[in-house]
């Protein structure tokens, strides 16, 4: 089949007047643009089998004419859509089962009873404005501007973005296009497409917050595409709960974008021996931005959920504690406004475009860094096994004689350990599933042991602006009840944590094996 690269930008229909009159896109244009009406009616099981096989099946009408689509799931790299598609001409709303057969796209293809399994799911009906762009002699993209909906039953959501197609040269151009876009409009990279929309509709899929998940890399894998792999792993979670940041109270998103954005900057730094730092610090620069606002926000989030919550229920007739309630409510509520602020940023989109596109043209290949080519030389599971036992000795060193660190020194430890399991989860793919998840059973803990003492003296950096707009007896009453609930919890936590210490470092190593075997 041939191959399909798109790049997908949600746009807020508001916007969508200023684009005729983006000077970029004029310019680049050739020949007028074209406006048609697209109807796609999307086949498949009612178990969704052909989805699940990892294929989608439309049959679309332009005018009068329509047009079987078969298309493979390919891959989602920051926006970057990149799949096979095989179109078939059909005389009407009838599909191929030969042509489909044919395929090898999914084994449902080739089952005889196919006729009578298939049924339409859901219907996308949009109006497309088309324009074929020449931005170099080499580099060719088609610009789609679709406004509509997308249907099942008696469901509707809308539709309003622009697609970039690539029909020749690098892909980097269609990033780079997009940027050039972006500051002229306000848009927002779409990881999930039309289908993937159209799906959750007919499944009824409420949105949901979504957690990380385990990068797939095998060990056949370059240096290089593994840490593409982490990275864009990681990008994808953060984009997964963008949406519910901007459109939904639950905290749970912002929490994980949170997480998300952690664990892209731990990524940065897990290879940094291969792929020297000074390649990502606008990157990383631009990161650090962003979670100047997840941070204040996630932390507002935690102390009213969780820790005031907490008192509250223990002192529910505490005039002084309401009081703090209604300050905190104000002041979660403004974190909370920064945040999607920043997330709906064009900046934001600017950062994971400029990312994303770091990794299409490798720009490390040029540098003349001996030790960094020799890491980018290694296997996979040898890079990555040296990475964790230099991390691992690091956490040891740092948390030797943990009874007697101080604040600053358990603070450090939590660091540390915090890198040493973003690198565990990263590469755990690559070994044995029950040894990776008994090691970080007793790393977990040790962490969360420390994140707790941590909240404790967020806590009490949030007391200074919690004080302001209270009277001086129940500002001191709610204080000092806050002070010695969160002081009780530091105690309690600083008693376990030896016990919880010594079995992270008598616990097994998973990576051993393959370190002495290499």
């Amino acid at each position: 089949m041939p191959a399909e690269i798109e790049l997908k930008l949600s746009i807020a229909p508001e916007h969508i007047p200023a684009v005729g009159r983006i000077a970029q896109l004029k310019s680049a244009s050739r020949g007028r643009a074209v406006t048609r009406s697209l109807y796609s009616i999307y086949y498949d099981t009612a178990e969704f089998a052909l989805r699940d096989q990892g294929a989608a099946l439309r049959l679309r009408r332009t005018g009068s004419h329509w047009i079987q689509t078969l298309k493979t799931a390919g891959l989602v790299e920051a926006g970057l859509h990149q799949r096979e598609e095989l179109e078939t001409p059909v005389p009407a709303q009838i599909l191929n089962y030969t042509v489909l057969a044919q395929s090898n796209a999914a084994p449902l293809l080739t089952d005889p009873e196919l006729p009578l399994k298939l049924r339409p799911v859901f219907v996308t009906d949009f109006k497309r404005t088309t324009r074929l762009l020449q931005l170099d002699a080499g580099t060719q993209i088609e610009f789609c501007l679709d406004r509509g909906t997308v249907s099942a039953g008696d469901v509707h959501i809308p539709i309003s973005e622009i697609e970039l197609e690539l029909k020749s040269g690098p892909p980097v151009a269609l990033l780079d296009f997009a940027l050039r876009l972006l500051e002229a409009v306000p848009l927002r990279l779409e990881a999930a497409s039309k289908a993937e929309r159209g799906y959750a509709l007919a499944a009824g899929l409420l949105a949901a917050p979504v957690k990380a998940r385990t990068p797939v890399l095998l060990p056949s894998m370059s240096v290089t595409e593994g840490f593409r792999t982490v990275v864009f792993a990681c990008i994808a979670h953060l984009q997964a709960n963008e949406r519910g940041i901007l459109e939904n109270g639950d905290a749970e998103y912002l929490h994980q974008a949170r997480v998300a954005l952690r664990r892209l900057r731990s990524a940065l730094s897990v290879f940094n021996l291969a792929f020297p730092r000074g390649l990502f610090e606008e990157q990383i620069a631009e990161l650090r931005w962003l979670g100047r606002f997840l941070g204040p926000a996630r932390d507002w989030d935690v102390f009213a959920t969780e820790t005031l919550a907490a008192l509250l229920a223990a002192f529910p007739g505490d005039i002084g504690l309401h009081g703090m309630l209604e300050r905190t409510a104000a002041l979660r509520g403004e974190a909370n406004a920064a945040a999607r602020e920043a997330i709906s940023s064009t900046r934001y989109t600017a950062t994971l475009l400029r990312l994303t596109g770091t990794f299409l043209r490798e720009p490390w290949s040029q540098l003349d860094n001996e030790q960094a080519a020799l890491e980018r030389s290694l296997s996979l599971l040898r890079f990555t096994s040296d990475v964790l036992a230099r991390r691992h000795k690091k956490v040891l060193k740092t948390g030797k004689n943990i009874g007697e660190l101080d604040a600053p020194g358990l603070h450090a430890l939590r660091i540390e350990i915090k890198k040493l399991r973003y690198a565990a989860e990263f590469f755990s793919a690559l070994y044995e599933k029950k040894d990776v998840r008994e090691y970080l059973i007793a790393l977990t803990g040790l962490q969360e042991l420390l994140g707790g003492l941590n909240d404790a003296a967020t806590v009490e950096r949030l007391l200074e602006p919690l004080r302001r707009g209270e009277s001086a007896g129940e500002r001191g009453e709610a204080v000092g009840l806050l002070r010695g609930w969160t002081a009780a919890g530091t105690r309690a936590r600083l008693d376990r944590l030896p016990k919880a210490w010594d079995e992270f470092r008598d616990r097994g190593v998973f990576w051993k094996k393959v370190r002495d075997e290499g």
